[in-house]
C-alpha cells in the first residue's frame, strides 16, 4: 500500500492523474513523513540506515526527473510559440521525459526491494499507518481509486493561415469577429454576402433598386466556431446587427461542416442556413468545398446552391443561385498572410443579369498570445465586379459598390 501511494504521487507529479495537484508537493510530503517514520520505527541501526539509503537513492532519481521535466515544459513552451510547429515539434519534447521515466520506475522498483529488505513487516505496517494517515496524502488514495487516465490530445490550435483546414480541430474554439475565416468563406446568398467583423458595404445604385436595398449600409457579426469532434464543426454568427441607415437584428448564419482529409488535399460538405428577417425568408446554403493547404501557399474553392425560401407566414416563390468562390492565400511570413478572392456567382437563377464575378484582396496578422491564437484580419471586396450580361447594357466593371469587413478571431482549446 505504501509504495503504491508513492506510485500514484508520480503519476500526478507526470501529470497522469489530472492537472489539480501542486507539482512535487505531495512527494515533498510524502518522502519527509516516510523518513521520519522510518527513522522513529525501525530500532536496529544498520537496518535503519539501509532503509534511509534506499529513500534516499530514490529521491537522486526523482531530482533528475524533476530536472528532466522541467525542460520538457519549456521544450513545450518554446514549440506552442512557434507559428509553424508541427507535432513532430511536440514529439521531440516527449522523448527524453519518456526516457527518463522509465529510469524513475527502475529506481522505485530499486528503493522498494532494498526497503523492505531493510524493514520488518511489522514495522512496514506501522510506518505505512503513520504516513499515509497525513490529511495532505489524502489526495493519493482520491486519485488512485478514480482511475483518471486522460486520453492524449494533440495541441490543435492552427497557427499558419495557409496550413489550417477547413474545420477547426476537436475541442478547439473559434472567437469569430474578422473576416476570411473558413465558416464564412462562400457565405454568399441571393440577397446578401455573409461575412465577419465590422463591415461597411456600397451597393451599386441599381443593383440596390433590384434587391430593395439601401445603397449603403454598415453591418457587425461575430459568433463562435466549435470543433465537436474530428473533423466536424459547428458555427454561427449569431451577433448580427445592422447599424446604418437603421438600426436592426441580422439574420444569424448557422453552419455545419463535415471534412473528409486526403494526401493534401480536404474535402468537406456544409449545410447552413440563416434566420429570416422582414421581407426575405429563410436562407438554405449547402455547398461542397475544397482546399489545398500548404506551408506558403493554399487555395480554397467550392460550389454552393444557395436559396431563400420565405417564412411560412411570408411565402415567397423560393429564390434559387449558384455560387463558386475562390480564394489564394500566401502567407508571406508565418505571422503574416494576404489572400485574393474571385469565383462566378449567379445570385438569381431565373432572371437576368444576375451573372457575376467578384474580386477581393484581404491581409492578416496571426499574433500567437501564449496558448491563443489571435488573426487580425481585413478584406476589400468588389462583390459584382465583372458583370458579364447584365440586364441592361453591356458587359461592364462595377468599380463604384464594394464591401470592406476588418476584425479579429481567436482560436483556443476549450479542454
Amino acid at each position: 500500500m505504501l509504495w503504491v501511494a508513492l506510485a500514484t504521487a508520480i503519476m500526478i507529479l507526470s501529470g497522469e492523474l489530472g492537472r489539480e495537484a501542486d507539482e512535487g508537493a505531495i512527494l515533498a510530503k510524502f518522502l519527509l513523513a516516510l523518513r521520519k517514520a522510518t527513522t522513529q520505527d525501525v530500532a536496529d541501526a544498520p537496518r535503519r540506515e539501509a532503509a534511509l539509503r534506499a529513500i534516499s537513492g530514490f529521491e537522486a532519481g526523482l531530482d533528475e526527473y524533476r530536472r528532466q521535466l522541467a525542460e520538457f515544459k519549456a521544450c513545450v513552451s518554446a514549440a506552442d510559440r512557434k507559428y509553424g510547429a508541427t507535432d513532430a515539434d511536440y514529439s521531440a519534447c516527449y522523448g527524453p521525459l519518456e526516457a527518463e521515466r522509465v529510469h524513475l520506475r527502475e529506481s522505485l522498483v530499486a528503493a522498494r526491494t532494498a526497503y523492505e529488505a531493510a524493514v520488518t513487516e511489522p514495522e512496514r505496517v506501522r510506518i505505512a499507518n503513520e504516513v499515509l494517515a497525513l490529511p495532505e496524502l489524502r489526495k493519493l488514495d482520491q486519485a488512485r481509486a478514480a482511475q483518471v487516465h486522460a486520453n492524449p490530445r494533440s495541441r490543435g490550435v492552427e497557427g499558419v493561415v495557409s496550413e489550417r483546414h477547413l474545420t477547426l480541430p476537436r475541442n478547439v474554439v473559434g472567437i469569430t469577429f474578422g473576416p476570411l475565416t473558413t465558416t464564412t468563406f462562400g457565405q454568399r446568398y441571393p440577397s446578401r454576402i455573409i461575412e465577419g467583423g465590422a463591415i461597411y458595404t456600397r451597393q451599386d445604385q441599381e443593383l440596390a433598386a433590384m434587391n430593395g436595398a439601401p445603397t449603403e449600409l454598415w453591418n457587425v457579426r461575430g459568433g463562435v466556431r466549435v470543433g465537436v469532434f474530428d473533423d466536424f464543426e459547428i458555427g454561427a454568427l449569431f451577433v448580427s446587427m445592422q447599424f446604418v441607415p437603421k438600426f436592426r437584428f441580422d439574420p444569424v448564419l448557422i453552419a455545419f461542416t463535415q471534412q473528409l482529409r486526403f494526401s493534401g488535399v480536404d474535402l468537406a460538405f456544409r449545410a447552413s442556413f440563416t434566420t429570416p428577417i422582414s421581407n426575405i425568408g429563410w436562407g438554405l446554403g449547402p455547398g461542397v468545398y475544397l482546399s489545398v493547404p500548404g506551408r506558403r501557399l493554399a487555395l480554397r474553392t467550392g460550389v454552393t446552391v444557395p436559396l431563400e425560401v420565405g417564412t411560412l407566414r411570408d411565402k415567397i416563390d423560393p429564390i434559387v443561385g449558384i455560387n463558386a468562390p475562390l480564394r489564394v492565400l500566401w502567407n508571406v511570413v508565418p505571422s503574416f498572410f494576404v489572400s485574393v478572392d474571385s469565383g462566378v456567382a449567379y445570385d438569381r437563377l431565373a432572371e437576368k443579369g444576375w451573372l457575376t464575378v467578384p474580386l477581393g484582396f484581404g491581409t492578416g496578422y496571426s499574433l500567437l498570445a501564449g496558448s491563443k491564437v489571435i488573426d487580425f484580419s481585413a478584406l476589400f471586396a468588389w462583390d459584382h465586379w465583372l458583370l458579364p450580361d447584365p440586364a441592361q447594357g453591356s458587359a461592364r466593371l462595377e468599380w463604384n459598390a464594394f464591401r470592406v469587413a476588418f476584425g479579429a478571431s481567436m482560436y483556443f482549446q476549450a479542454l
